[in-house]
C-alpha cells in the first residue's frame, strides 16, 4: 500500500520546485521568444499587407495617369496633325494664287506675241503674195489690197488643222 511519509513530501516539494525553476529557467524565455517572434511576424504581415495596399493603389495611379497620358498625347497629335493639314491647305492655296498668276502672266505674253506675229504677217502677206505670182506667172506682180478678214480666216484655219493634226 502507499505510505505517505516526509520522504514523499520532500518528493513532491522538489518537483514543485523544480517546475518553478524549469518554468523560470527555460518556459518563461522560451513563451518570450516565441512571444516576440509572433509579434514581429504580425507586425510585418500588417506592414507586408499595408505595402501591397499601396503598392496596388500606386498601381491604379500609375494606370490611370499612362491613360490620361495616352488622351493628353491623342489630343496634342490631332492638334498637330489638324495645324499641318491647315498649314498644307494654306500652302497649297498659296502655291495654286501663285500659279494661277504664272499662268495669266504667261497666257498674256503669248497673247502679245500671237497678235504681234500676226500683225507682222498681215504686212508680209501682201510681199508674199507678189512673190508666189512672180515666181508662178514670170512676172512681178504687186498686190496691194489684201482682205484681213480673209488673212484671219486663213490664220484660223491653219491653227484648227493643227489642234486637230
Amino acid at each position: 500500500m502507499l505510505e505517505f511519509n516526509t520522504t514523499l513530501l520532500v518528493c513532491i516539494v522538489s518537483f514543485v520546485i523544480f517546475l518553478l525553476m524549469l518554468n523560470a529557467i527555460l518556459y518563461e524565455p522560451l513563451a518570450n521568444v516565441v512571444h516576440r517572434r509572433m509579434r514581429y511576424i504580425n507586425s510585418n504581415y500588417k506592414e507586408a499587407e499595408e505595402a501591397k495596399d499601396r503598392l496596388q493603389k500606386l498601381d491604379a495611379w500609375v494606370l490611370e495617369r499612362k491613360q490620361k497620358s495616352k488622351e493628353v498625347a491623342r489630343e496634342v497629335f490631332s492638334k498637330v496633325i489638324d495645324e499641318y493639314k491647315l498649314k498644307k491647305e494654306t500652302l497649297i492655296e498659296y502655291e495654286h494664287t501663285i500659279s494661277a498668276k504664272d499662268m495669266s502672266g504667261v497666257r498674256l505674253r503669248l497673247q502679245n506675241i500671237d497678235r504681234e506675229s500676226r500683225a507682222q504677217l498681215k504686212e508680209h502677206v501682201g510681199e508674199l503674195a507678189g512673190a508666189v505670182v512672180s515666181k508662178f506667172l514670170g512676172y512681178e506682180k504687186q498686190i496691194q489690197a489684201v482682205d484681213e478678214e480673209t488673212i484671219d480666216n486663213i490664220l484660223s484655219s491653219c491653227t484648227e488643222e493643227q489642234a486637230n493634226g
